[in-house]
């Protein structure tokens, strides 16, 4: 009988304690609930946006790109820029990063073609920080614009058009 009257006697201490710390519990329970709901909707209706990232490159140097990253988050590769009236402006896109922060590190690596190794051309890698545009909702697409004379230019955009592009009054 040693068992049951122990285990009357902790029954009896957590009543005891319940009854005396069980509105503290669930208060404390419904207050925590109540704050991350609202945290919640502040995030969803009055928040900054958030999410991944579609990262989408325009080269307009002479050299192919090998391979950049903003942030942090990888890139896609880039031909050589050639003047060709029928074929777009459009480039490779990756996705899906996380990219904040006032500021972009791009760092890019710029590979060399057949003619240009001969020349004694090699490999060279890039580093720019520049600052990152505010970004607004729904728009999920990054555009990175390398220019001659190592200039970066960084554009958000919710289509795959590019903010900084000239496009014809066609497409819209």
């Amino acid at each position: 009988m040693g068992f049951f009257k122990t285990y009357d006697g902790i029954n009896n201490a957590v009543d005891r304690g319940y009854a005396r710390w069980g509105k503290w519990i669930w208060g404390s329970l419904l207050a925590t609930m109540l704050a991350y709901g609202g945290w919640l909707v502040w995030a969803a209706v009055w928040g900054p946006p958030t999410g991944g990232v579609t990262l989408i490159i325009h080269s307009e140097i002479d050299r192919p790109i090998l391979g950049f990253s903003v942030n942090g988050v990888a890139g896609p590769n880039a031909p050589v820029y050639k003047r060709n009236p029928y074929s777009g402006d459009g480039g490779a896109a990756t996705c899906c990063g996380s990219i904040t922060g006032k500021t972009a590190e791009v760092i890019w690596t710029l590979d060399i073609t057949h003619e240009q190794y001969l020349k004694g051309m090699r490999l060279e890698t890039r580093r720019v920080v520049i600052p990152l545009p505010e970004r607004k909702w729904s728009e999920n697409d990054l555009h990175v614009h390398f220019l001659p004379g190592d200039k970066v230019l960084l554009g958000w955009s919710d289509n795959p058009w590019s903010p900084n592009e000239k496009r014809p009054n066609s497409v819209k």
